[in-house]
């Protein structure tokens, strides 16, 4: 069960009368919502989003404004009454070299308790994770997690290291999927599981975000039924800068299922070349590892992480808005939208 009592409090904010379809084949993820928030979040007032500065926290605040007008509900509680989008976490940071076409040092983290006092010794820095629900309607207590990060670099002097690709795209993906799922339930169609809309800080610090967010989740673990992380996709890759419609897929080696149905919820949809080429715990560049999915893989939880994988600009202040690819942006966000339906809705 939900700790604190979570869903029967939402039940009561939510009893309406639900219709779960079978299949919303034709359902796109706007286009036009995907590029505006990726100008959003990859602008230069976000100052690169780095985890523990301002620009993060505009982030977060934009974030949780358009789940607000999602009529999406928080699941962080603050005390008996009040939930609220946003949950704090305490952390160090320290240095680290990234992956990426050029060595770039960034700040890695580790998880901090809050400080005792105001000269703590330590520089105990606070970031935060976002996370929103849509209650499903017969199986409201098993959720399936769309989960990005929104995090990035931040700045290094006067380079800004926008991160639009990285990870502006997937960000304004699920908060573009989340319109979505909202639109439909406005019209009485509801997914039969519950779907967490979840994005994460601290990732380009060693997915210390989303290592917490296991540790303190406000949902048991076994109500999960799996995570569908989404990590750059608004790029090509030199392997298919002929062939753009494509993305690459990694999922758990025992999380067949959640594999077979994102495949069939591709060919009902947008049909993308689903390129396994990384889809291996030993791959050498070890992508399986390198996002937030992997907290959730290590509490056996399927997973499945999204990406169109390395480009010229990944890690480099030249990730920029207007480099984005918007139709192929529109076409793997509609993919990981189907395959949560699909997920949300088993068959009775």
């Amino acid at each position: 069960m939900i700790k604190g009592c979570l869903l029967v409090l939402f039940s009561f904010l939510y009893s309406i009368q639900s219709v779960a379809q079978d299949t919303i084949s034709s359902v796109l993820v706007s286009e036009v919502l995907l590029k505006k928030h990726v100008y959003t979040l990859a602008s230069d007032s976000l100052q690169g989003r780095q985890t523990g500065t301002i620009g993060q926290y505009k982030a977060a605040d934009y974030c949780v404004k358009t789940f607000k007008d999602n009529h999406l509900l928080p699941v962080f509680q603050l005390d008996s009454l009040w939930w609220t989008f946003l949950q704090k976490y305490y952390f160090i940071p320290a240095l680290v070299s990234y992956f990426g076409r050029m060595t770039v040092t960034a700040k890695r983290s580790e998880l901090s308790n809050p400080p005792l006092a105001n000269d703590d010794t330590n520089q105990i820095l606070f970031a935060h994770n976002v996370g929103a629900l849509l209650v499903g309607s017969d199986l409201k207590n098993e959720i399936v997690i769309v989960s990005a990060h929104y995090d990035h670099l931040g700045k290094n002097g006067n380079l800004i290291y926008n991160g639009a690709d990285d990870n502006a795209s997937s960000t304004a993906s699920v908060l573009a999927m989340a319109a979505a799922f909202d639109s439909l339930a406005q019209q009485g169609i509801r997914p039969r599981r519950s779907i967490l809309f979840l994005l994460f800080s601290g990732e380009e610090g060693g997915l210390i975000g989303s290592k917490y967010f296991v540790a303190a989740s406000p949902f048991d673990m076994n109500q999960i039924i799996c995570d569908l992380n989404v990590d750059m996709v608004g790029r090509t890759d030199l392997k298919h800068r002929k062939r753009p419609d494509y993305c690459y897929l990694i999922t758990g080696k025992s999380d067949k299922e959640l594999k077979q149905t994102i495949e069939v919820a591709n060919q009902k949809s947008v049909n993308l070349n689903l390129d396994y080429r990384y889809d291996s715990e030993n791959d050498p560049s070890q992508f399986y590892y390198r996002s937030d999915h992997y907290n959730f893989a290590k509490q056996g939880i399927p997973i499945a992480f999204f990406m169109d994988g390395e480009h010229p600009d990944y890690h480099q202040p030249s990730d920029s808005a207007d480099k984005i690819n918007y139709i192929v942006l529109q076409k793997r966000a509609t993919l990981v939208f189907q395959s949560a339906w699909m997920m949300a809705n088993p068959k009775k």
